[in-house]
């Protein structure tokens, strides 16, 4: 799944080429992917592009938006021309014409320019919401990882309730949002510690390390364009280059960056977790 600093990098990238644009015509291949009557935004221009957690909200001139969740396998490509422009899960859809089959939605705006959400597992979607509705998602969300709400005293309170292994709880997008897989593994192995260890566990100084280490990592991640771990890496416009500098994901048998033992892997909440043994306490 596309994490936060996909998910920005994608706002962004689309931020460029979409602002001020106006829908012509909207087509649903698939009704499952998109919720709400395209009639109803027929015309409207494109005034924005927020982040939300890792939702994506195109604001319209007039009232409701378009939300949009890429899920597992969700992408959102801007076409123009030979340009594409956008990101998300990595396929060969990225390299090939579109429509693909794959494509669930085409939004076509009037200056000929086409945007693509195309979503290989059919979890993702695009809603038309209003701003009460949208108001309404967003309470089962908790701050970004990166908002200045979200403090070591912040962490360290939430965490005083929860038992569960610590990256799971920092995970868990009703406590803080943003932090997937690949961010949770990289944080707790700059931070050194144990992602087994109760949350409730971490003293002070471990939630202050924690939340440094997230914070690098995160911010790391947005710079360099999120990242691409399969296929398809180097297509200006689409991928990332996290996966360049990336410290334990999908690292098993390899030395830890911290202090050179056997990183191992194991399995939490249905995920690979990846750590070192021998520092992360």
């Amino acid at each position: 799944m596309p994490e936060l600093p996909e998910v920005e990098t994608i706002k962004r990238r689309l931020a460029e080429q979409i602002v001020g644009k106006q829908i012509s015509q909207i087509e649903v291949f698939r009704t499952k992917s998109f919720q709400g009557d395209p009639d109803q935004i027929m015309g409207q221009t494109i005034t924005a592009v927020h982040r939300y957690a890792k939702m994506i909200c195109f604001h319209l001139a007039e009232r409701p938006a378009l939300l949009i969740h890429l899920k597992m396998t969700g992408q959102l490509i801007y076409k123009d021309g030979d340009l594409k422009v956008g990101g998300g899960h990595p396929t060969s859809d990225w390299i090939g014409s579109l429509p693909s089959k794959h494509t669930r939605v085409k939004i076509n705006f009037t200056d000929q320019t086409t945007l693509f959400f195309n979503d290989q597992r059919v979890f993702g979607w695009i809603k038309i919401i209003d701003q009460e509705t949208l108001a309404h998602e967003l309470r089962n969300y908790g701050p970004d990882v990166t908002d200045s709400a979200v403090t070591p005293t912040f962490l360290w309170k939430k965490f005083q309730s929860r038992k569960i292994p610590v990256k799971l709880a920092i995970m868990d997008h009703k406590l803080i949002s943003g932090v997937g897989n690949i961010y949770a593994n990289d944080g707790l192995n700059l931070a050194k510690i144990d992602p087994r260890r109760p949350a409730q566990s971490l003293t002070k100084t471990e939630v202050r390390d924690l939340h440094r280490a997230l914070l690098e990592v995160i911010n790391s991640g947005i710079a360099l364009g999120g990242a691409s771990i399969k296929d398809y890496l180097n297509i200006d416009g689409l991928s990332g280059g996290y996966q360049n500098v990336v410290r334990v994901y999908q690292k098993e048998g390899q030395p830890c960056p911290n202090c050179g033992h056997e990183l191992v892997r194991i399995k939490q909440g249905g995920r690979g977790t990846f750590y070192c043994p021998n520092c992360q306490k």
